[in-house]
């Protein structure tokens, strides 16, 4: 009897075990992006043949992202996702002995691009009871944009807390506090001069998503940031960022900023689809450096808006055009502030085309992003989706851009472009056409194989960069090309 009570005991605890593992097991779902690329370009720089900073010709290039979701139930989920690359074949993660021992060369074989990245991890749940989304941890987040595929301003991976309040069917309101910068981590032992308040970056966001009456959506939005005068390292400050730099910053300086706009959309004149935006932003420097004690700052605003036609089957057209405020002729208007809008990081998404503004599915296949473009305006036709043969697909874009940026600034500044360089940045003497033509075959469900390719035809004005640029008085400028061809498995 002993014996038998002993062994029902066994096997209730064995069942007690199982109903507890069973209860806290979770549903595990894999998805990612493997990406290989082979990259012929040229001119990227917009010189001519013999200039010292003429661009490499080809590349191979390969990122892997793979992430997870932990599914505990409806209400409850963790998101992991990492990243190894975006790393050259032949240069540290993809090199010969990649791994097999430390190194501090120059795209380090075991410490660079081939170690794996955190991309993403954080939790995702619903409070209990309500409809209150909470979202904690390492994330994607972007403000609104309704043209370009992605905020101009703030639209990245970092760590944050969020919360998506529903209040009425058509509206709801998402609000967080972001952390985006701290050079005084724990991996850093010679920090010591760093700590305080000046070492780190954090945002707050506040967004109403508005969608009450049929075919009109529209998403106000607000931020805010302070970001310490050594964030970036040792005498290295938010003004030491492309996004932020101006006239008379220096590199030591921090950063309190805001910024304000809204993203619209429109479907009520179907096939018409009407997008806009318009983001506007000021930033102040605080922790004001010794040798440029001078207030200083940045603002201005950028606004978009695009008219797709969505009545064809075989494409889309759609119809664009896009303003960037630029910089004043005299740089000491208002003690060097510049009138570009601040930028947060590096923007991942916002895109006009392909090639000069970034957009497109190629790794490295563009010369741009919004924190160095600032001041310009675009005029663009696009034909989206063309699908004229089962599982191939183009794209092909038209743009014209025209710098906004005073021709009279480089020659204030002598020849200093503050969060810019040569390739980037326009003035109203210059201008860019661009045409893109993007092709994608499904190979399979989850795998495509794409070619893009892109040409600029450049048009630098001799007299504004002759007399600041050597590059450019001993060579000139040239056009510029690409070609990629993609292999890309999604899961």
């Amino acid at each position: 009897m002993n014996k038998k009570f002993a062994l029902l005991l066994v096997l209730m605890a064995a069942l007690v075990m199982g109903s507890v593992t069973s209860a806290s097991a979770a549903d595990i779902k894999a998805f990612g992006s493997w990406q290989i690329e082979a990259d012929l370009n040229s001119s990227w720089d917009f010189q001519k043949k013999g200039a010292v900073s003429e661009d490499k010709t080809f590349n191979i290039a390969q990122r892997v992202r793979t992430g997870f979701q932990f599914i505990a139930n409806e209400n409850l989920k963790g998101v992991l996702e990492t990243q190894i690359g975006s790393a050259n074949w032949g240069n540290g993660a993809f090199g010969i002995g990649a791994g097999r021992a430390a190194s501090t060369a120059a795209g380090g074989a075991a410490a660079g691009n081939g170690n794996v990245m955190l991309r993403k991890g954080y939790v995702d749940f619903k409070w209990p009871g309500t409809k209150v989304n909470f979202l904690v941890g390492f994330q994607s987040l972007s403000l609104p944009s309704a043209v370009g595929g992605g905020s101009p301003v703030l639209d990245d991976h970092f760590a944050a807390a969020a919360a998506v309040v529903p209040i009425t069917d058509g509206l709801s309101l998402v609000g967080g506090f972001g952390r985006l910068y701290d050079s005084n981590g724990s991996y850093n032992t010679t920090a010591s001069s760093l700590s305080g308040s000046h070492n780190a970056g954090d945002v707050a966001f506040l967004i109403a998503n508005i969608d009450m009456f049929k075919g009109f959506k529209i998403q106000p939005w607000a931020a805010y940031a302070n970001l310490g005068s050594q964030l970036a390292g040792s005498g290295a400050g938010a003004t030491a960022t492309y996004g932020f730099m101006a006239p008379n910053s220096s590199s030591r300086e921090g950063v309190r900023a805001y910024w304000g706009g809204a993203a619209f959309t429109m479907t009520a004149f179907d096939p018409f689809k009407v997008m806009a935006d318009f983001n506007y932003g000021k930033a102040t420097w605080n922790n004001q450096s010794a040798t440029n004690a001078a207030a200083g700052g940045r603002q201005g605003f950028l606004a978009d808006i695009a008219v797709d036609y969505t009545g064809l089957k075989m494409m889309t057209p759609s119809v664009f055009f896009a303003y960037s405020s630029g910089e004043s002729g005299n740089s000491t208007d208002g003690n060097g502030k510049s009138e570009r809008m601040p930028v947060v990081g590096n923007p991942q998404n916002y895109a006009l085309g392909s090639f000069w503004l970034q957009g497109g599915d190629a790794i490295n296949a563009n010369i741009n992003a919004p924190s160095t473009a600032m001041g310009y305006w675009a005029l663009g036709l696009s034909l989206k989706d063309i699908k004229l043969i089962d599982k191939l697909s183009h794209t092909v874009h038209l743009i014209y851009f025209k710098g906004t940026n005073d021709k009279d600034y480089l020659k204030e500044t002598g020849g200093t472009v503050r969060g810019a360089d040569y390739s980037s940045f326009l003035t109203t003497k210059d201008s860019l056409w661009e045409v893109d033509v993007n092709s994608k075959y499904q190979i399979y469900d989850e795998l495509s194989l794409g070619l893009e390719l892109g040409y600029i035809n450049a048009s630098f004005d001799k007299d504004v960069w002759g007399a600041v640029n050597s590059d450019y008085k001993n060579y000139g400028s040239n056009d510029a090309y690409k070609a990629s061809l993609i292999v890309n498995y999604s899961f």
